[in-house]
């Protein structure tokens, strides 16, 4: 009895100080306190949780994830860029700033460092000015941006992010542009950098830029993206994680408290713990053919097709459109894209990834051709060309003929001659 007591005793003792990387997770999706949330697998592009994902909200600063990528897309991080008097509206730039002025002259690299890390709305702004030439056509490349991702909910009106009617998008869109700017090594790098120091000439303005995503630094496998704040978006928060070889895009809008980074940190555990992503087709798989000329080349994926499910449901496959370059192509080279495939869940696209040619195919030249039309159209070429010589074999031998006659003709004449002499 005493020892059934101690063995239930012990077994009590182990379970209450089993680590944590050893609980079983539960396979419930976390509470969200925010209106909006979405999480999606990002090699899979595949929506693992969504809470109002096509509500419209206020994304505050997570804006600025758009003005980043475009930023780095169309701009070069070592030109300088002279701030404008456009800093004086305050009207246009409040809130969060690192004090810069009309004249001050930084880096592109540098204004990213403020706009990403520091969150910073006057670098937003020089950024646009620089970037799109003036604030309303750098606002029309942000939408324009979000169309060709796709995006039906999202209309940006500022690049900051602050309050503007009108200026809203959605959990689900937001993550796609996160995942659209995740897709940029210098984007990536920017997001993962915890503090960096800018150079000014003037003194006593800000220069530490610390980046104010709370969980970077706290979580190991969280790698970046971005927080935002106003009155009337409440709190907003994107972040990116990697572990195991996966990685996950959250969002998470209009949250009433900090409790936004446990909030966020449950639901990256919950995509991790509770969803597996599989190769649905690898890398160098032949999906079609394209006609080039009078042959044909396989047409392989450039990269995998990956598929993402929960634990112990079945997996569902997505749909492939295929698209192919245009059918005139005489040539094409190994490894050349000649098209690409829509990989589509439901009525959402999820991604575009580039087909390639299988092999060389050049040009037939016109001599070649002739022989290659067919084996009797080869013979009967010869046949000709024999035909041809003989033609020009007996046209020389009639002449030949018609020569000596002539040559006995004129001989005759003259032994005519020789034998009749002139009686002068």
């Amino acid at each position: 009895m005493k020892i059934t007591a101690a063995l239930i005793v012990a077994i009590f003792i182990f379970l209450n100080n089993v680590p944590p990387a050893y609980a079983l997770a539960s396979s419930a999706p976390p509470e969200i306190h925010g209106t909006g949330a979405y999480l999606i697998d990002v090699q899979s592009g595949q929506t693992l949780y969504s809470k109002n994902g096509d509500l419209q909200l206020q994304p505050a600063s997570t804006t600025k994830i758009m003005t980043g990528l475009l930023a780095i897309e169309n701009g070069k991080l070592d030109d300088v860029v002279t701030l404008s008097s456009t800093l004086l509206n305050y009207q246009i730039v409040y809130g969060t700033r690192i004090y810069l002025e009309p004249g001050e002259q930084m880096t592109l690299r540098n204004l990213l460092y403020a706009l990403m890390l520091n969150s910073a709305n006057d670098a937003a702004v020089g950024i646009a000015e620089y970037i799109g030439g003036d604030l309303p056509h750098f606002v029309s490349m942000m939408n324009e941006k979000a169309k060709s991702l796709g995006l039906k909910d999202t209309t940006f009106k500022n690049p900051s992010g602050l309050t503007d009617n009108g200026h809203v998008t959605t959990a689900h869109d937001l993550a796609r542009i996160a995942q659209a700017a995740y897709a940029n090594a210098t984007f990536r790098d920017y997001i993962q950098t915890q503090r960096y120091t800018i150079p000014r000439s003037k003194p006593n303005v800000p220069t530490e830029m610390i980046n104010e995503n709370k969980l970077l630094g706290k979580d190991s496998y969280i790698n970046g993206m971005k927080t935002g704040y106003t009155a009337a978006a409440q709190n907003c928060l994107v972040a990116s994680a990697s572990k195991d070889g996966r990685d996950l895009i959250g969002v998470i809008l209009q949250s009433p408290g900090r409790e936004i980074y446990t909030d966020m940190e449950n639901l990256l555990d919950y995509g991790f713990t509770q969803f597996q992503t599989t190769e649905f087709k690898p890398s160098g798989s032949a999906l079609s053919q394209l006609q080039i000329g009078k042959e044909q080349v396989n047409m392989l994926l450039e990269k995998p097709i990956l598929t993402t499910h929960k634990l112990g449901e079945a997996n569902t496959e997505p749909i492939l459109k295929i698209n192919s370059t245009s059918a005139n192509l005489t040539q094409v080279n190994k490894g050349q894209v000649i098209g690409n495939v829509e990989v589509w869940d439901e009525n959402e696209k999820l991604m575009d990834i580039p087909l390639v040619a299988d092999r060389t195919i050049s040009p037939t030249p016109v001599n070649q051709g002739l022989f290659k039309t067919s084996k009797w159209g080869s013979y009967l070429f010869l046949l000709g060309i024999l035909f041809f010589l003989l033609f020009l074999r007996e046209k020389s031998g009639r002449a030949n003929r018609r020569l000596r006659q002539a040559r006995l003709k004129n001989e005759g004449s003259r032994i005519r001659e020789s034998n009749n002499p002139d009686i002068s």
